[in-house]
């Protein structure tokens, strides 16, 4: 698989994404990304997450890129969370890193993102079968 900087400042922006302090956890999940307008709305698939930041799997052809905010929810309203997987909840984040990934099987965006901070106490739990969201 080759990469491909989804812009002249992805490369800077990869060594941003190195910058997170909080312990990753290896996650498969899908969740939705949501713009504020509700114009765009995208399912995306997690790899790694932690009490800060997500690292995500974006089509390409959406436009996205830093500085970008969606909310990242479980389920859309109205519908039932995966089955399996017990991520449930919503979080506002903004896009900090875009990075394209060329393979002739899988093109994707890798997007890392930071999550917004909540004024309640960050409450994740992540085991391998088990991962709560604060809403």
């Amino acid at each position: 698989m080759s990469t491909m900087p989804a812009s002249p400042t992805a490369i800077s922006k990869t060594r941003v994404s190195e910058r997170r302090f909080d312990q990753r956890t290896p996650i498969t999940c899908n969740l939705w990304m949501i713009d504020h307008h509700g114009s765009t709305v995208l399912k995306c698939h997690c790899t790694n997450m932690s009490k800060s930041g997500m690292r995500l799997r974006v089509p390409l052809g959406y436009g996205i890129t830093g500085g970008q905010r969606y909310e990242l929810r479980s389920h859309l309203p109205g519908e039932q969370a995966e089955p399996g997987f017990n991520v449930v909840g919503s979080r506002w984040a903004t896009v900090v890193w875009t990075e394209m990934q060329i393979d002739a099987a899988d093109d994707h965006l890798a997007i890392g993102v930071a999550l917004d901070p909540t004024d309640a106490p960050l409450t994740w739990s992540v085991s391998a079968d088990h991962v709560s969201v604060p809403a």
